[in-house]
């Protein structure tokens, strides 16, 4: 009975985590960017995104650290989804972020865009990564 309710436990925490990144990625990439983009003068957008992407990939590292820790003995395959989520908030934060803002700043656009394009394909795989350690675990 007793590990029936760690389990279960376990089992709510991880879709509430996986569900709040999930929602959080979204509502910002969905709603904050393009309002910024939409609503502020191009030189400001670029110094607000350019503050806040830190902040949103330092938040995917820590609640992806934290689900992972939670899904080491709940499931395997989630947990392994997890890190390489982990891993990739982490690229993108570490490696790929001080890159693209170089680039941009050298005005560098060909390589910028790609560089921007991988950001974007590793977001993209993240939120289906997330939702199906949802599907996973439910």
């Amino acid at each position: 009975m007793v590990e029936f309710i760690q389990t279960h436990s376990s089992n709510q925490i991880s879709i509430f985590l996986s569900s709040f990144l999930l929602g959080s990625l979204i509502f910002f990439s969905a709603i904050i960017a393009p309002t910024v983009f939409k609503t502020l003068p191009e030189k400001n957008a670029r110094s607000f995104i350019r503050s806040m992407f830190p902040k949103l990939y330092l938040w995917g590292i820590v609640v992806s650290l934290i689900n992972s820790v939670n899904l080491i003995f709940l499931s395997q395959n989630a947990f392994y989804i997890s890190i390489i989520i982990f891993l990739g908030f982490l690229f993108s934060r570490e490696i790929l972020m001080p890159k693209i803002n170089a680039l941009s700043d050298a005005k560098n656009q060909k390589k910028f865009q790609q560089y921007h394009t991988l950001s974007v394909l590793i977001f993209i795989i993240q939120l289906v990564l997330i939702f199906s350690i949802i599907l996973l675990i439910r």
